[in-house]
């Protein structure tokens, strides 16, 4: 979820507020190893 969250975020679909709040210290995990 990490990853579909992430690719979301980087082409402007989505915040990461947008982001649940279970999931959102995976996304920015994430988002800090896939620059």
């Amino acid at each position: 979820m990490g990853r579909f969250y992430g690719i979301k975020i980087r082409a402007g679909e989505m915040s990461i507020e947008d982001v649940q709040a279970w999931w959102r210290p995976t996304v920015e995990e994430w988002l800090e190893q896939n620059p």
